[in-house]
């Protein structure tokens, strides 16, 4: 399992891995068999190069950002066999790692931001990174299972800590709201980080996960105030991808 770290500040990375576990684990919203005398057409599928090509631009995340990892499933489908689940993950490795595919997801894309001068004298005004994730399942059951586990796994992991090269990070659930983007099904979570080698600032991790078809998109950032990631964001973010089906 390769594991990409970021710096001391932003420290989420990306796992690009299909298989955490020693056994195979089948997602429980995996897609059912049709109604007799019924054949729905499958919905359409891209690969992991293509849903990468979608991504929000850094400058979306603020003026001068820049992306320092970037990681995509490839140019071929996944198989939609799970080999981890988030329940089977600990709550360091869901939250702090991102894993492009081997949740029975076909595809998958992720870019993590970084902030090389922020503003520190503009705090609590200041964003250190991000995250942007998109998972494709080839049903949108399967796609709203995922959606599913992951929002219970948020909220049973409600405190831990994790060390990242030689800084510690305390996380508190502050908040766990559902809601909507553009119809969709989504929720908004807000996280107290306590960061060592920051003693002096208060930050906060603030996701948003969104459920729209066989998709499941994550934004994530690092920020000195606790405001839930922008309904505008995300659904720029959505509409995005989702346009990669039209052609």
């Amino acid at each position: 399992m390769d594991r990409i770290r970021e710096d001391n500040v932003k420290f989420k990375g990306i796992v690009f891995t299909a298989a955490v576990t020693a056994l195979s684990l089948a997602l429980a919203g995996s897609a059912a068999a049709s109604p007799l005398g019924h054949t729905s057409k499958p919905a359409p599928q891209v690969t992991g190069v293509r849903l990468q090509s979608a991504l929000l631009p850094a400058s979306a995340f603020g003026g001068g950002f820049t992306v320092t990892q970037r990681l995509n499933s490839g140019k071929k489908l996944r198989s939609t066999r799970a080999w981890i689940r988030p329940s089977s993950l600990s709550c360091a490795n869901f939250e702090m790692y991102i894993f492009v595919w081997g949740f029975g997801n076909t595809a998958g894309a992720v870019d993590s931001v970084d902030n090389p001068n922020p503003a520190f004298a503009d705090y609590p005004s200041v964003v250190l990174g991000g995250d942007q994730a998109a998972l494709q399942f080839k049903t949108a059951k399967a796609a709203a299972s995922f959606y599913s586990q992951a929002y219970t796994r948020y909220k049973q992991c409600s405190a831990f800590t994790e060390s990242v090269d030689n800084t510690q990070f305390e996380l508190t659930n502050q908040s766990l709201t559902k809601t909507t983007i553009n119809k969709h099904q989504a929720f908004q979570l807000i996280q107290y980080v306590d960061i060592s080698s920051l003693p002096a600032l208060n930050f906060y991790q603030n996701t948003a996960v969104v459920l729209a078809g066989t998709n499941v998109y994550t934004i994530d950032d690092v920020n000195g105030t606790n405001d839930p990631i922008p309904a505008s964001l995300l659904s720029r973010f959505v509409n995005r991808v989702q346009a990669l089906y039209k052609h």
